[in-house]
């Protein structure tokens, strides 16, 4: 089957549809709430690239959808992700439902919801974080290609969009863009599980 998205609202319509067909038909509940997840921080991914307090909304009812189990969500959820590209979404947004589709296939093959394998960095690497109408700054825990954890002082509520600054051998920094996967409290503090979207000098 082959999808024409007619603009951002379209976009959530069939992922809605897609989301209410996979209940219907009892796939794995993992598969859903992820799936859920990247319906909301779509949302939230867009507002930060477009500037709109709430994009999509109101969303047209759910375009309707034939799913009889896992893989036939995947292979749905697959097809709406190619058919983002050339459509005028923005390359952040396409890249970040390429990622989630491939937290969806591991989710469906049962392994950890892990695009990377995570690097330690060196003991006491800091690493700054702008949110809105918040900053704050971090020990970094942990990195990998696609995500970072981040031990803060300052709890940030999980689906917000951060601005990351870490600072790079020889003076140099990197920021990157990510969304709060999830904030945890922990002895010294709150540990940070960010999802990297951008990348910027």
């Amino acid at each position: 089957m082959g999808y024409q998205i007619q603009d951002f609202k379209d976009l959530l319509a069939r992922i809605d549809g897609l989301l209410e067909a996979s209940r219907k038909a009892g796939v794995d509940p993992r598969m859903i709430r992820q799936l859920t997840a990247t319906r909301l921080r779509v949302v939230r991914i867009q507002a930060h690239i477009t500037g709109e307090s709430n994009p999509g909304y109101p969303t047209p009812g759910p375009k309707p959808v034939s799913v009889h189990d896992g893989d036939e969500m995947l292979a749905t959820f697959g097809e709406l992700v190619d058919a983002t590209k050339g459509c005028g979404f923005s390359t952040t947004l396409t890249h970040y439902l390429h990622n989630a589709r491939l937290r969806l296939t591991f989710c469906l093959r049962g392994k950890e919801l892990r695009l990377a394998s995570r690097r330690l960095p060196e003991p006491g690497r800091t690493a700054r974080l702008e949110w809105p109408g918040g900053s704050g700054e971090g020990t970094l825990l942990d990195t990998s290609a696609f995500g970072v954890g981040l031990e803060t002082d300052t709890p940030v509520e999980a689906d917000t969009v951060v601005q990351l600054t870490i600072e790079e051998p020889g003076g140099k920094s990197r920021t990157y863009e990510c969304m709060v996967v999830h904030c945890q409290p922990m002895d010294s503090g709150y540990h940070l599980g960010l999802e990297i979207f951008t990348s910027k000098l």
